[in-house]
């Protein structure tokens, strides 16, 4: 870690450490979710391509450059490419989370621009993409109790494509910390009604992205940012979080966020993941009983217990829901994704086109209406022991108070729809949980602050689907861990998403190995024309 000297900031600290990362500060396994965050995110572009309203994602005309917009093989400059891949890779929600925060969009795209602009090679991309990594999930954390969650952290997209422009152009501690600063002065504050409902959508990462891409110039040419921007009085901290979680700004180099990485395997918001997993299994249970497909007419009715998370993300899909489908709106619903997966048998970026949705929209509202979503504790409470199995209570809160704790989830409460969580259920979950479980959550929560073991996370949003058949059969299935979320699978999750991207097929496995340590990122980018 970084020693600070007396009059040095939080964000002083974090660019001296950004600035002195090498390619063999990096661990081995942080590499390899490196590459496999470069192919996910590559395999969310091209899936891009299925959008209604891809049209609209080049706007005018583009600049000449050494940059690729993957999606259309088009070149112009690293900040442009970087702003419309992102559009594609956002518009499905087919990214990857991890530790606290969407990053692949900044993380990614925003060094493969700019190595690919300035001749770089592949290991030159991974150390840039680490360092936006850990900086924006230490980030995303230290708001965790804020006015937004999850993708609409859209800020870290500015702090991160700043970190990952300084890293490529060599820039000083001092020139990164101005960079960054720069970045958060005008942090974007994303609305959910543009978030849940339309194209705006598509815009979340990018337009923080070129932000903090320009801020890196800026900050290159000798513009100054106040590196106290984090955590002074009205700074980022106080504005962005009803109780400011500081403790995640620190472990650069001791534990590493970008070992929590998880791969949606489906298009939409994780949340949704381990239902139509369960689906997905069900699906199968069924082939292999009948020997024939599970047909929309066999289904009487599907029931789904799902913890508060999905609950949360389900509710606010709702209120924005006007009746009309649309990609965006769709990725949050958990009724509707699972409408997809059975009118299709699986549910893909391609099940999402304007086309489709257009030719199959009274089938997926009809499916739709047979789908009841209710919360169970005790997937609620398996995520909170999975949380506290690899960070200690007291780490994260510091000193903050149980009532200052209290507060901020009043505040949190107030920012969602109403949802219905069955409190009387909880006393029951909380015995049906395993010791093991019950143990981590009593312990966890007083675990002191050293207590940190990123590489031993893995993400739980636990959920059980039923599907009733008309011919009376009851089918069950139940997934905690999604699929990608795993170290077990990320990998084969990964190369068949990008297997599935349009125009890569077999080539998927191709693209892995050409991802070698001395790669010009050029030729790496070729072959995904090529492919």
């Amino acid at each position: 870690m970084v020693k600070r000297g007396p009059l040095d900031t939080v964000l002083d600290s974090i660019a001296a450490w950004v600035s002195g990362l090498t390619y063999d500060d990096i661990p081995g396994r942080i590499r390899e979710h490196a590459r496999l965050q470069i192919l996910n995110m590559v395999a969310a572009v091209l899936s891009g391509r299925y959008y209604g309203s891809q049209s609209t994602m080049i706007p005018g005309n583009i600049s000449g450059g050494d940059a690729t917009i993957l999606a259309t093989g088009r070149k112009t400059s690293a900040e442009y490419a970087a702003f419309v891949n992102a559009l594609y890779s956002m518009s499905f929600d087919f990214d990857d989370y991890l530790f606290m925060g969407h990053t692949g969009h900044s993380a990614v795209l925003v060094p493969l621009s700019m190595t690919e602009e300035a001749g770089l090679a592949v290991q030159d991309l991974i150390v840039a993409q680490v360092a936006t990594n850990e900086v924006e999930g230490r980030l995303g954390a230290s708001v965790l109790l804020g006015h937004h969650n999850g993708q609409m952290w859209s800020y870290i997209h500015a702090a991160g494509a700043a970190v990952a422009a300084s890293k490529l152009m060599g820039l000083t501690a001092e020139q990164t910390a101005s960079a960054v600063a720069l970045a958060l002065y005008q942090p974007n504050y994303p609305l959910a009604p543009g978030f849940m409902k339309s194209d705006s959508k598509l815009l979340t990462a990018s337009i923080p992205m070129m932000s903090g891409m320009l801020c890196a110039r800026l900050a290159r040419t000798g513009m100054n940012g106040n590196t106290d921007i984090l955590g002074a009085r009205n700074g980022f901290l106080q504005r962005f979080a009803y109780l400011p979680l500081p403790h995640m700004l620190s472990g650069f180099g001791h534990w590493w966020v970008t070992d929590t990485i998880a791969f949606k395997p489906y298009p939409g918001c994780a949340y949704i993941d381990t239902a139509i997993d369960s689906v997905q299994s069900i699906l199968a249970e069924y082939l292999q009983k009948t020997g024939r497909r599970l047909a929309p007419q066999d289904i009487e009715r599907v029931d789904v217990s799902a913890n508060i998370l999905s609950m949360g993300m389900n509710a606010l899909s709702e209120t924005y829901d006007d009746g009309r489908l649309h990609p965006v709106n769709i990725n949050f619903s958990i009724p509707k994704s699972i409408a997809l997966t059975l009118l299709h048998g699986s549910l893909q970026a391609g099940h999402l086109s304007g086309d489709m949705l257009a030719r199959h929209g009274h089938d997926i509202l009809a499916l739709s209406k047979k789908v009841s979503l209710s919360h169970d504790w005790y997937y609620t409470l398996k995520m909170q022991s999975s949380f506290y199995s690899f960070l200690g209570g007291r780490f994260v809160l510091g000193d903050a108070g149980v009532f200052r704790l209290i507060g901020a989830f009043r505040k949190i409460r107030k920012d969602l729809p109403p949802a219905s969580l069955g409190i009387s259920g909880l006393l029951k979950a909380w015995r049906a949980l395993p010791a093991a479980d019950r143990k981590a959550v009593k312990e966890g929560m007083m675990r002191k602050h050293d207590h940190v073991m990123m590489d031993t996370f893995i993400f739980s949003f636990g959920a059980r689907v039923c599907i009733a058949t008309t011919g009376g059969q009851v089918y069950e299935a139940e997934s905690i861990v999604p699929k990608g979320a795993s170290p077990h699978d990320r990998k084969e999750v990964v190369l068949d998403k990008l297997s599935r991207a349009p125009g890569i097929g077999t080539k998927a496995g191709d693209l892995y190995g050409l991802l070698g340590d001395q790669m010009p990122v050029r030729e790496f980018v070729k072959h995904i024309q090529a492919a």
